[in-house]
């Protein structure tokens, strides 16, 4: 754990530096989105408000008279029934519901023919998602027939009724096909948030029969609650039920005061309000404003990462030791606090403007989580490229790319399902909470904490919240895995299927050391199988005679601070005659390997006792540091010193060490130089 968080302080100081290094290019990360959003604020300044004065309501189309009109009055809905075979339900089967059938009947016969009654409301809805559903049998008497409404109570009286009218959503009565002329209760067509009057509600409650359907049910309470005290019953009731519009009805009876026979429908009046246009109209493409803003800083962490793999850096700082996970974590922290002072500042501009009546901490935290979502989304875009200029431009436009969904799943129609599918791509999750916020603004309440679970125009903004976090989550585990899968020009590559190795997950033991004059042991297990090559009678006989390089329990121990670290782990290796094929060119001292085969009895012995001391205690003999000048005459006989070349001739043995060291860190140099 002090080597990882040591390894992610150097790491987050490399980020820091490389961001403090160009700051015009680390301001314009986290200001262009604000500067996107301030234009789209100075835009809204030019967009007209309409002040709407309060008022009434009562006018043609919103004046409705249940019974009349575009109202169809009892008759005429049981009627409709009828000539359908459809009917109506009843809830729960006690003695007061078929009360309220007998009573209503005595006015209208057709109400007997077109009833069922059920036990209680679970039978009903099982009833009506069963497979035997409409099932229209003449011969069984229609014991499976269309429900077209039921009236369920809950409560009885005598003193407390309580029920509710649930209407076929999926069916009107006979001159209105449309399934809209039913009211909705929820779904797209449902809009709590629009400003002033709407006169469909009241049109759907006329059409679809449901104000006639209370009324009778109203005019059964009235009477049982005035009839109460009598124990009255379907027998002992001479009066028809009254106002349904019968001309031999008798206005003679005590209790038809208190059942009105005309009833009239229309909305509430409406308070002042300002109607705010510009949400409206700027609803539909404020998702695709929000992202222009983020694609710049998108772009520089596909840059970051995609170069530091072009250009070897982070295979040399693999190579010193840095774990895979410390380096994907420094440049996530390094993005993630960026993108929280950009939320910050974002927040801050528009708290006063577009984002006048939401949460502010809500509106911080839509932009902050659409931050770590886009890194993880940048993160598993850039596994794809080697090369950074070609993963800035084809990157940049893939993530662009994935917001396009977005206009197909934003209509108010589309099911829910689909739109969570399309939020798998984060910057369409984000632009679809951006249609929740125009709504919410536009209506004066603003999204708050309390309210995020409410759905707007077919959009859920909790959802969206959740479906980008979960985006951030599965980038992560896709990128990751696909680092590790994808071919590489630089490292070793790992097969498909290595997630579902044993190997893989098997928890590596960790070895402890006494000293590095004792033997090693073993106590891990490894996790790859060595390839081992079979050993022919010619190898052997090549051992026995001496010609092969044999190297036997080899080991290296280093003490540290925090313990001992075993380099070397009994090294067993056999190099035998013919398994090097060639010579390499020159090596870094101008020397190829055949000259250090004639003379290595001369110099064999000093240049191991040098590699030896700087492996041992970490700098150079001081010996080895000694050059020759050697001057090397311009022309014949040369008189002066301008007539000589001076050149120096290094020690053999520190060219070696030397340049050797520097193959072994040229990965790194260059980068730390830059730094």
């Amino acid at each position: 754990m002090g080597t990882a968080s040591r390894q992610l302080k150097v790491m987050l100081r490399k980020n820091c530096l490389l961001k403090i290094r160009h700051p015009f290019v680390t301001a314009a990360e986290i200001l262009l989105p604000t500067i996107v959003l301030l234009l789209l604020v100075a835009v809204r300044t030019q967009v007209d408000t309409q002040i709407h004065p309060a008022q009434p309501h009562i006018q043609k189309d919103m004046f409705v008279e249940v019974g009349k009109g575009i109202s169809p009055n009892f008759q005429q809905v049981l009627a409709s029934l009828l000539e359908s075979g459809e009917y109506l339900a009843f809830v729960p089967d006690t003695d007061e519901t078929k009360l309220l059938i007998n009573v209503a009947s005595t006015k209208f016969p057709l109400l007997k023919l077109v009833s069922r009654v059920y036990k209680d409301e679970e039978e009903l809805e099982t009833y009506i998602r069963s497979d035997a559903y409409g099932s229209f049998n003449q011969a069984r008497n229609c014991s499976n027939p269309k429900i077209k409404g039921a009236v369920v109570f809950y409560e009885q009286g005598p003193q407390s009724f309580d029920y509710s009218i649930r209407l076929n959503h999926t069916w009107a009565f006979s001159g209105f096909p449309d399934v809209t002329t039913i009211m909705d209760t929820n779904g797209p067509f449902l809009n709590d948030l629009e400003l002033g009057v709407s006169a469909v509600p009241t049109m759907q409650y006329s059409f679809s029969g449901f104000l006639t359907l209370q009324q009778m049910v109203d005019s059964f309470i009235i009477l049982i609650a005035q009839q109460s005290d009598l124990n009255v019953n379907a027998e002992s009731l001479e009066l028809p039920l009254p106002g349904y519009y019968d001309t031999n009805f008798s206005l003679k009876s005590p209790w038809t005061q208190f059942n009105p026979a005309h009833i009239r429908v229309a909305p509430f009046p409406t308070r002042e309000y300002t109607d705010d246009q510009f949400q409206s109209i700027i609803k539909k493409v404020m998702g695709i404003l929000y992202l222009l803003g983020f694609l710049y800083p998108i772009s520089r962490l596909i840059s970051y990462s995609v170069f530091e793999k072009e250009q070897k850096i982070k295979e040399g700082l693999y190579m010193m030791g840095l774990k895979d996970g410390i380096f994907h974590l420094s440049w996530f922290i390094t993005y993630a606090l960026q993108f929280a002072i950009s939320s910050g500042i974002l927040t801050a501009c528009t708290m006063d403007n577009l984002f006048k009546y939401s949460d502010k901490t809500l509106v911080f935290a839509y932009f902050f989580v659409f931050g770590l979502s886009a890194i993880m989304l940048s993160f598993f875009i850039s596994t794809f490229f080697n090369r950074a200029k070609t993963a800035v431009a084809v990157g940049t436009l893939s993530f662009f790319g994935a917001f396009f969904p977005y206009y197909t799943v934003n209509d108010e129609g589309v099911s829910m399902i689909l739109k969570v599918i399309a939020s798998l791509l984060s910057p369409t999750a984000f632009a679809l909470g951006s249609i929740n916020f125009a709504d919410y603004e536009r209506a004066h309440v603003g999204l708050r904490w309390s309210n995020i679970w409410r759905e707007s125009s077919g959009v859920n903004f909790f959802a969206c919240l959740l479906m980008m976090i979960l985006d951030t989550l599965l980038y992560c585990a896709i990128g990751l895995y696909f680092d590790k899968v994808l071919p590489r020009e630089y490292g070793q590559r790992y097969p498909w299927s290595f997630i579902f190795q044993k190997d893989f997950w098997r928890k590596k033991k960790i070895v402890k050391h006494c000293s590095s004059g004792i033997k090693v042991k073993i106590s891990g297990e490894y996790t790859f199988r060595p390839a081992i090559e079979a050993i022919s009678l010619d190898m052997k006989q090549q051992e026995l005679d001496g010609r092969c390089i044999q190297i036997r329990n080899l080991h290296k121990v280093y003490a540290t601070k925090k313990g001992y670290c075993c380099a070397v782990n009994s090294l067993q290796l056999t190099l035998y005659e013919n398994q090097i094929l060639a010579l390499l060119a020159p090596g870094p001292d101008g020397f190829n390997p055949g000259f250090y085969k004639r003379f290595w009895e001369v110099c064999g012995e000093d240049i191991l006792s040098s590699c030896n001391s700087w492996l041992e205690a970490g700098e150079l003999p001081p010996h080895i540091n000694d050059a020759v000048i050697a001057l090397i005459p311009k022309c014949p006989n040369p008189s002066s010193m301008k007539e000589l070349r001076p050149i120096a001739l290094c020690n053999v043995i520190y060219k070696i060490l030397s340049k050797a060291l520097a193959n072994l860190y040229n990965f790194i140099l260059l980068f730390i130089l830059q730094i």
